[in-house]
């Protein structure tokens, strides 16, 4: 198989672990080394139907990854730019093993440091909707990697938040793991059992309870399967790994639905973006909080469960190839007076259009004023997305138009 011709998708992993990870997530099927001993080695392997290709760099961060993803992508084209790996999410609203999905990606300490106040300058790069809505639907629970809690799991979870000084009760995983009556139940077992007491109301640990959770991380080595969810929101890259539990008050401030935070994301969306790949997709398991309680327990298994979730919203996602063609972007057209009468009749709704479509607003800028919904057909057309259109133009209301294009397709 001619390589250059014929990926579908470029899976760029940070580090080994992550690497290895996205490799084992396919299955037992061969993968084939290219360009072994160079700078820039990958390995391919057809997957479901595509064209995969996966590699790393020698060292994590934007740089490094930078640098290595664009040569691949200059050489193979990809369909699809994607990313697999591990990062902290924001307490409350994930768990360690929790998945999340870049929506959007931006570097989070771009802008100007003036005194000790510090301007935020954020290019934001938001997700396809088609893409955004795929994420936000996706049910893990088929993964080898998910799985219902057992009673023994869930206890270890309960004590573990009251450990940490969490609240259980409103924890972001309190329903995967006591749903219903389980959480009365197993609370007053706990409670028999002496692991926990009543104090100024709230549960707290006994001196039993606390002697029994540090015993039982301490001979953890991180688990194989979980009930975690997959979480479609902002994720910040950085260039640091960070151990703040403050960090997330102060993220917020400039982007206030911030979910995850790592190192290498918006990399992989402005390589996607400045190289024209049609479509980019970044899938982080949570490690931990970024904060004081930081470890490797969830590493391996963050690892593993986003390379699954990846590949499956790949598959899901992009259309499969047959062995003998290139899975590239379809060539897609519309009559040349059918894209002039769909231009002509977005004078107003245009800007709607972009929002949904997911345009930059920087890209929003480079539009000639004036010609906007020319400029917006041609943005699209050239990044392989006119399909997209006729759900677009329903979603703005301008079932006019989409109808104008399904009857012309």
């Amino acid at each position: 198989m001619d390589q250059a011709n014929r990926i579908d998708v470029l899976v760029i992993a940070a580090l080994k672990e992550e690497y290895d990870a996205a490799r084992a997530a396919v299955g037992d099927v061969p993968w084939h080394d290219h360009r072994t001993g160079s700078a820039e080695p990958y390995a391919t392997v057809w997957h479901r139907g595509l064209a995969v290709a996966l590699a790393r760099p020698v060292q994590m961060g934007g740089r490094s990854v930078g640098a290595l993803t664009t040569t691949l992508v200059n050489e193979l084209r990809p369909t699809c730019l994607a990313m697999c790996g591990v990062c902290a999410g924001k307490p409350g609203e994930t768990a360690p093993g929790d998945v999340v999905v870049a929506a959007p990606a931006y570097e989070w300490d771009e802008g100007k440091h003036a005194g000790p106040a510090f301007l935020a300058d954020h290019q934001q790069f938001p997700q396809d909707i088609r893409w955004l809505r795929a994420a936000q639907d996706f049910d893990p629970a088929p993964l080898p990697t998910h799985g219902a809690a057992t009673a023994e799991e869930a206890d270890v979870w309960f004590l573990e938040r009251l450990y940490r000084e969490q609240n259980p009760r409103k924890h972001a995983a309190r329903s995967r793991y006591l749903p219903g009556q389980a959480w009365r139940d197993r609370l007053a077992r706990l409670e028999t059992d002496g692991l926990i007491r009543w104090q100024a109301g709230e549960l707290v640990l006994t001196d039993s309870g606390r002697d029994h959770i540090q015993r039982v991380l301490y001979f953890d080595d991180g688990p194989q399967r979980l009930p975690y969810q997959v979480v479609a929101g902002a994720m910040a890259s950085g260039s640091a790994v960070m151990v703040d539990p403050e960090i997330w008050d102060r993220l917020e401030i400039s982007q206030r639905k911030i979910v995850a935070l790592e190192m290498e994301a918006a990399t992989i969306a402005t390589v996607a973006h400045e190289r024209q790949v049609p479509h980019w997709l970044v899938a982080k398991g949570v490690m931990d909080h970024a904060d004081f309680t930081k470890d490797d327990r969830f590493k391996a298994f963050a690892a593993r469960a986003s390379a699954e979730v990846l590949f499956a919203l790949l598959v899901q996602l992009l259309p499969p190839a047959a062995p003998e063609t290139r899975a590239g972007p379809p060539a897609v057209g519309f009559p040349g007076p059918v894209k002039l009468a769909v231009i002509r009749r977005l004078t107003y709704d245009w800007p709607d259009l972009a929002d949904v479509v997911g345009v930059p607003s920087y890209e929003i800028l480079r539009f000639r004023s004036g010609d906007e919904p020319r400029a917006l057909w041609t943005w699209m057309e050239s990044r392989g997305r006119l399909l997209e259109l006729p759900e677009a133009l329903t979603a703005i209301g301008r079932a006019d138009l989409a109808a104008l294009l399904r009857q012309n397709r």
